[in-house]
């Protein structure tokens, strides 16, 4: 019983956690958001951005209104003697009102809850979705390599959802230790895992054959300029759903929205600061990076605008 309590105690804790992470850094971000996506030109990047930004804030407005609904509907638990045992929103209110059915009510939870299979595979999918125009965009914007990871993005998606509804109605719960019990469910991150796997592993071959070796990226990440390719994977991984899968689900895909948020601010940041490179106007998953005879470049689309060789002890 004083494990149950601990446990409900930890998961309000990590919700303030989440709200207070996801308002403040919204705040905090609102400025370069304006100057750096309001008047760029429409894109999907900066679809995906919005997308990425506002899903996530609104969920956890609606998470508040839940509470503040589970205050108003919501009846003390009379097996436990703890104020912290009031239902946490208004789920508990929906079901003394549902009809007898329990399936029902598993329709209604799926379609209210936040932490639902619907809401975090919608935020995975633009989170992902950013991942593989990045990807895309630091190996050559090649058709191919797009089509290629849309295709595994898909497949990874509609198998997570299938096993996440199949766990969610069939999985059976297993008692570990007294009231506390655990399932299944997080079976349903497996396909995620890999497709994100198969993303890193292409971005560090990628970036170890455009760099001649592991021996020259590894010398060119500790000289003065800092467009290689380890930043960049540094981002990727930042931005994997290992922060979610080995926290609280709606504080990890919150760190991984804000991670992917940074990134992509970082990089019309890097562009904006370059007053050689091309206009703001026109980015929107600008590669900088070296060359083989050791030249600066800057990619958008076809175009490409070499800046020259990098002078010594610059």
């Amino acid at each position: 019983m004083a494990m149950l309590i601990v446990s409900l105690r930890s998961r309000y804790t990590i919700k303030n956690i989440t709200w207070s992470l996801i308002f403040w850094d919204y705040l905090i971000t609102l400025d370069d958001e304006i100057t750096l996506f309001w008047s760029s030109r429409r894109s999907w990047i900066k679809f995906l951005f919005f997308a990425n930004r506002y899903i996530g804030l609104l969920l956890r407005v609606w998470n508040i209104i839940a509470m503040i609904l589970g205050i108003i509907f919501g009846r003390p638990n009379p097996s436990l003697e703890s104020s912290i045992a009031r239902k946490e929103d208004f789920l508990y209110h929906l079901y003394v009102n549902m009809p007898e059915s329990f399936q029902a009510f598993e329709a209604c939870l799926v379609s209210v809850d936040s932490g639902s299979v619907i809401y975090v595979s919608m935020q995975l999918l633009v989170i992902e979705s950013i991942l593989v125009l990045r990807i895309w965009a630091i190996m050559g914007k090649r058709r191919w390599v797009l089509w290629t990871f849309c295709g595994l993005l898909v497949c990874s998606t509609a198998t997570s959802i299938m096993l996440s509804v199949h766990f969610f109605f069939f999985a059976p719960i297993v008692p570990i230790v007294d009231d506390m019990t655990v399932t299944t469910t997080w079976l349903y991150a497996i396909p995620t895992l890999l497709f994100e796997a198969i993303i890193f592993g292409s971005a560090a071959y990628h970036g170890i054959k455009a760099s001649g070796g592991l021996r020259p990226l590894l010398l060119r990440s500790k000289g003065p300029f800092r467009y290689g390719p380890k930043p960049i994977l540094r981002l990727v991984f930042q931005v994997s759903s290992l922060n979610m899968y080995t926290s609280d689900p709606q504080l990890g895909i919150t760190i991984m929205s804000i991670a992917a948020n940074y990134m992509l601010l970082g990089l019309r940041k890097n562009v904006l600061s370059d007053p050689v490179g091309p206009s703001l106007q026109g980015v929107g998953l600008t590669t900088l990076r070296f060359t083989a005879n050791r030249a600066l470049s800057s990619e958008e689309g076809e175009t490409a605008m070499t800046i020259g060789s990098v002078p010594q002890g610059s």
